[in-house]
């Protein structure tokens, strides 16, 4: 019987530590490998969607989202100078704002900006482009 508890809480610790790494609860699922058997908490536990990975990748979609929203304003801050040096709105210009509300239609699209961050984006380049015109 000893030889029984001497695999199976070892076991349990094991299962513990995996828990903790994948951002579950370590001691929580020690107890239930004690309880249970460390072979179905270890089950439980791979069935549960992994806590650590899904913040690490919600992190990176906040980050990439952030790089975009920069890129954007940066864009329209290159747009912003060369057009005001024309002296009369052409159809160039036209073309390149409605190429640059296609860009951020498309971003909108695939879930890059919310519709609220879109719409403040579409409202600073039509905003530049009555100033300007």
């Amino acid at each position: 019987m000893s030889l029984f508890w001497l695999f199976w809480i070892p076991l349990a610790i094991l299962v513990g530590t995996i828990a903790s790494s994948r951002g579950r609860s370590g001691f929580g699922f020690f107890l239930l490998s004690l309880v249970m058997s460390p072979l179905i908490s270890f089950a439980i536990l791979l069935a549960l969607s992994n806590k650590s990975e899904e913040a690490r990748q919600e992190q990176f979609r906040k980050e990439e989202h952030q790089r975009q929203l920069e890129s954007i304003r940066a864009l329209a801050a290159v747009a912003a100078p060369s057009e005001a040096a024309s002296s009369s709105p052409s159809a160039s210009s036209s073309i390149a704002i409605s190429e640059e509300l296609e860009k951020l239609a498309s971003l909108r699209d695939r879930g890059i900006l919310t519709d609220t961050e879109f719409q403040q984006q579409k409202s600073l380049i039509l905003n530049q482009r009555t100033t300007r015109g």
